[in-house]
């Protein structure tokens, strides 16, 4: 084995790790090394790997200084090293059958860094870094190749290479060029686009503003505006930037600009940005382009996503000399040659079903941002820059600089995206239960993530509900696909921090407040991640009205959801009447004449009703903080009832009398608590001072034995606001 030189930093000298590796180069006999052994002070200089290690290590804290790596104990540094195999399908005969399989190998480093005079696990810091097999022919493969040749015996597909230090631009055309030519419609618009929309564009050749024709493409940019004073589109300005040249480079904001370049290199003309294609002080304009923003980005060629930025006056990693800095140094251990990747090392995200990397992203602000969401949704092609190297994706493949993967005939990686941490691997489809997924996990992403204004609550996730729209026969009120509210009522979040949201919905005509029975009525502030049934479940048969957009009438929305008629368990073990003899419709007659609410946010129906009183008030954590506490229930001194709450109501107080009303029912298993036999999801709702409108205070599961058991409930129209 080779030696290297000897010398090495104090730093480098104190990193320990559980074994020496160099033996087991991809050794398809081992899948991960664990902390069995005693630890070995990495001084074993004949050791290559040990070495690398050692040096990808440093170099990150190097590349770190300040507060992140200050409080860090690199002494008591832990490293797991374990293979990630990844089989991919081959065809290579034109009637698509399967020839045979290629495999990506990489080994990932799993480092975990205690905090100075920490011993707690939790408090350590955790970084991947990831090397793969390289060979010196990858960096110049040809990407012209036709699919019946682009294997080469002699070219390891997804073999390593090195990306130069300043991006070219040449390839991320060539990617493109490759998905129009091969991919086609699979990749041309994953959803549905209103056509002819003509936005407000950056011509960049002529670098001034100007309407995109019918047939026109352009290309969008992703990014977070921060807090930094940037340029932006004013009723004062409009007229000086439509005029050629007054968009220079001078003017323009690093992002913008480079996002510029990169439009020119892929060979597009137009390139829209949010801050300067809409009138930032004009609300007609907001309003007539953020209703398209959904159409804006799936009928773009390429997206532009800038994932590493903090505002608007940071670069385009790579685009310009000096906005990347790792290089790639080739090393090679018997005869093996590997290259380290250049993935992100922070916040890798890890498939807890296969054990592998599942996103590439990291620790970004992008990637916490609640606009950014469905910009990269929306996007049938989307151009990645992370710190140190640019991935393509689209529908049918995932590129990147640092390996070859341009093989038109391997079907794609399905465990790299930058969507969801990989939740939505799924292709999409039309169909209920594609729709019921992509649906739930959107939203417990997108209501996770930060957003400056509440005002914005929906605004952000409309141009997610058109697309959805659009693409199924599926509509939506206040967020909730209205043929399934029974399921998306029983909204829960995974913790108490939980508020209403202020403000109004500044998009639509009355600027209605948000309605207390949606979640965009509720805010965490991104600390709290919604959780959602399955629309899907079995419904108690509620039918749900809503007024008129233009006001004058009152609508019912259809529901599809399953449905026994011959059971009834709102009123069953009561003396309630049957549905034969029940009142189930809403008139406008039915509502207040001078609401406290905008009409535009009620949801009427009718329900059975109980009331209870609080007996008890409980931690859940041991906590002192009362957001975190519980509520135990009674209908008398003698029947206490099981309850499982999914959305508390901090306010409760022992001696409470409290009204739920059924919206759902649980046959299933649900993570808010597991009820033998099935439960009655029951919303917690308090009335305005003239009893006319009510508000959701709360939700929890109720055991159908234990409602069914319940005396004295009542049928009752129930006015949501």
């Amino acid at each position: 084995m080779s030696r290297e030189n000897t010398s090495m930093s104090p730093m480098a000298s104190n990193v320990t790790v559980d074994r020496c590796f160099s033996a087991d180069v991809y050794p398809h006999q081992h899948d991960q090394w664990s902390a069995a052994n005693q630890g070995l002070t990495l001084i074993s200089l004949s050791c290559i790997f040990c070495r690398k290690l050692v040096s990808i290590i440093t170099d990150w804290f190097a590349a770190n200084p300040g507060d992140r790596t200050n409080e860090l104990d690199i002494s008591r540094t832990h490293v797991v090293v374990s293979l990630e195999t990844d089989w991919h399908t081959v065809t290579r005969n034109k009637d698509g059958l399967v020839d045979e399989k290629a495999h990506s190998d990489r080994i990932r480093i799993s480092c975990s860094i205690p905090r100075l005079d920490d011993n707690d696990p939790g408090q350590s810091q955790h970084l991947t870094f990831f090397l793969q097999r390289y060979e010196e022919s990858s960096d110049d493969v040809c990407y012209h190749c036709p699919s019946e040749d682009a294997i080469s015996p002699k070219l390891q597909p997804y073999a390593g290479r090195q990306r130069p230090i300043v991006a070219d631009l040449t390839l991320f055309k060539r990617w493109k060029e490759m998905c129009e030519e091969i991919h086609g419609a699979k990749c041309s618009q994953i959803f549905k686009g209103t056509p002819n929309i003509r936005p407000r564009v950056i011509d960049v050749e002529r670098r001034c503003l100007t309407f995109a024709e019918e047939n026109d493409q352009w290309v969008c940019l992703s990014y977070v505006w921060g807090k930094a004073k940037t340029l932006r589109l004013l009723k004062e300005n409009i007229q000086t930037f439509s005029q050629p040249g007054a968009l220079s480079p001078e003017v323009l904001p690093n992002i913008t600009e480079d996002a510029l370049q990169v439009t020119k290199g892929l060979g597009e003309r137009y390139l829209w940005v949010d801050s300067l294609c809409i009138v930032q002080d004009d609300d007609q304009d907001k309003a007539q382009f953020i209703s398209r923003m959904d159409s804006i980005y799936t009928l773009a060629t390429v997206v532009i996503i800038s994932s590493t930025c903090t505002d608007a006056n940071t670069p385009l990693a790579g685009v310009k000399p000096g906005s990347r800095r790792q290089e790639q140094e080739p090393f090679k251990i018997r005869d093996v040659t590997l290259v380290q990747s250049l993935d992100p090392s922070l916040g890798v995200k890890v498939d807890l079903r296969t054990g592998r990397a599942a996103g590439y992203l990291g620790e970004t602000i992008w990637d916490t941002r609640a606009w950014t969401l469905q910009e990269r949704f929306l996007a049938s092609r989307s151009l990645v820059f992370t710190a140190e190297q640019v991935f393509w994706e689209c529908e049918e493949a995932f590129w990147c600089e640092d390996s070859f993967r341009e093989i038109l005939n391997i079907s794609p990686d399905p465990h790299r995206t930058s969507l969801c941490a990989g939740e939505l691997n799924l292709s999409w489809n039309s169909d209920i239960v594609t729709f019921d997924h992509f649906y739930r996990v959107l939203l417990e992403d997108y209501s996770g993530r930060a957003l400056s204004f509440d005002s914005d609550g929906l605004n952000a996730f409309l141009g997610i509900i058109g697309a959805l729209e659009r693409s199924t026969a599926e509509r939506f009120f206040w967020g909730m696909p209205t043929a399934f509210l029974e399921s998306a009522l029983a909204w829960g979040h995974r913790s108490h921090a939980l508020r209403r949201r202020h403000g109004v919905q500044t998009l639509s005509q009355d600027q209605s407040q948000f309605p207390s029975w949606s979640w965009v009525g509720w805010t965490s502030d991104g600390q709290t991640k919604l959780a959602n049934q399955n629309l899907t479940m079995e419904a108690l048969g509620l039918r749900f009205y809503r007024v008129s957009d233009d006001g004058s009438t009152m609508t019912e929305m259809r529901q599809n959801a399953n449905f026994n008629s011959e059971v009834d368990l709102l009123v069953e073990g009561s003396k309630l009447p049957n549905r034969s003899s029940r009142p189930h419709e809403v008139s406008m007659q039915d509502l207040p004449t001078n609401p406290s609410i905008s009409p535009s946010s009620l949801l009427c129906f009718w329900t059975a009703s109980a009331h209870l009183t609080v007996t008890s008030r409980h931690s859940v954590d041991d906590a002192s903080d009362s957001s975190t506490w519980e509520a135990t229930l009674s209908q008398g001194s003698d029947r206490f009832i099981q309850v499982s709450w999914s959305h508390t109501a901090p306010s409760l107080k022992t001696g409470d009398s409290v009204e739920l009303v059924a919206v759902a029912q649980n046959r299933g298993n649900w993570d808010a608590g597991h009820i033998d036999n099935g439960a009655i999801g029951v919303m917690l709702i308090s009335w305005d001072s003239k009893g006319d409108i009510a508000s959701r205070e709360g939700f929890a599961w109720i055991a159908i034995r234990d409602w069914t058991s319940l005396r004295e409930r009542e049928w009752k129209l129930v006015v949501l606001g």
